[in-house]
C-alpha cells in the first residue's frame, strides 16, 4: 500500500468513501449471505465419515497388498477429516467473504475425493454389497458437495471482480477530478480611466546672425598705436 501514501489527501478521502460504499453493497461471497463453507460440504463429510466407520477392510476378499493400500487410504481420509480439513473449514467459516480461504477447502476436498475414489474402486471388487453401497453413496455426495462449493467460489470471485472494476473506475474518476484545474472568473468593469501626465518642454532658442548685417570691421594693418 505504499503507493497510497503518495496520493493527495482529497483523493485518499475519495478512495476511502468509495471503498466503504462498495464494501457495504457487496454480498457475502463466496458462499452467499447466511451460508458458510461448512454448511455446503458439512453433510457430505459426515456421510463420508459414517461410511468409513461402517466398513472393515480386513474382511474384504482381496490380497493383503490390496487391503493394505485400501486401509491406508481410509486412515488418510479419517486423519484429514479430523485434522487438516477441519482447520481449513474453521478458517473459511471465520472469513465467509474470503475466496482464497474457500478455495483452500476446495483443493483439499478435491484430493479427498480422489483418495475416496480409490477406496470405492477397491470396494467394488472386494467389499460386501452393503459396504460398497455406503461408500459409493458417500462418494456421490462428496462429488455434489465439491461441485456446489466450486460454483459458490466462482460466483463469489466474479462478484468481487465486478466490484473491483467499479472501484477502480471510481478511483480513476476521483483522480481526474483532483487534477482538474480551477477556473478563474474575471469580471470586466470596462476600460480603466486614463491618467495623463503633462510634461512641459523647456526650449532654449539661439538667435542666428542675420545675413544682411555688415561684417565686423577688421583693423587696418597700417594703423599705428597712439603715442
Amino acid at each position: 500500500m505504499s503507493f497510497l501514501r503518495s496520493l493527495p489527501p482529497l483523493l485518499l478521502a475519495a478512495i476511502s468513501v468509495v471503498a466503504a460504499s462498495q464494501t457495504a453493497a457487496v454480498p457475502a461471497p463466496p458462499t452467499g449471505a447466511g451460508s458458510t463453507v461448512s454448511r455446503i460440504i458439512g453433510p457430505s463429510l459426515s456421510q463420508v465419515a459414517q461410511a468409513l466407520n461402517g466398513i472393515n477392510v480386513r474382511r474384504w476378499k482381496a490380497p493383503n497388498s490390496v487391503r493394505d493400500a485400501a486401509d491406508g487410504n481410509v486412515a488418510s481420509i479419517q486423519r484429514d477429516l479430523s485434522g487438516t480439513l477441519a482447520g481449513l473449514l474453521q478458517q473459511a467459516d471465520a472469513s465467509p467473504t474470503s475466496v482464497p480461504a474457500a478455495f483452500s477447502v476446495y483443493r483439499n476436498l478435491d484430493a479427498l475425493y480422489d483418495t475416496l475414489l480409490r477406496v470405492v474402486e477397491t470396494a467394488e471388487l472386494a467389499a460386501p454389497d452393503n459396504e460398497e453401497a455406503a461408500l459409493e453413496s458417500a462418494l456421490k455426495s462428496l462429488e455434489n458437495a465439491r461441485s456446489s462449493l466450486g460454483d459458490a467460489i466462482l460466483n463469489g470471485s466474479q462478484t468481487q471482480q465486478i466490484e473491483l472494476v467499479r472501484l477502480r473506475a471510481a478511483i480513476t474518476a476521483a483522480a481526474g477530478t483532483q487534477r482538474t484545474p480551477v477556473k478563474t472568473t474575471v469580471i470586466d468593469d470596462g476600460p480603466a480611466a486614463a491618467h495623463t501626465t503633462t510634461h512641459r518642454r523647456h526650449t532654449t532658442t539661439t538667435k542666428k546672425p542675420s545675413s544682411n548685417s555688415p561684417p565686423a570691421a577688421k583693423p587696418s594693418p597700417n594703423s599705428s598705436n597712439p603715442q
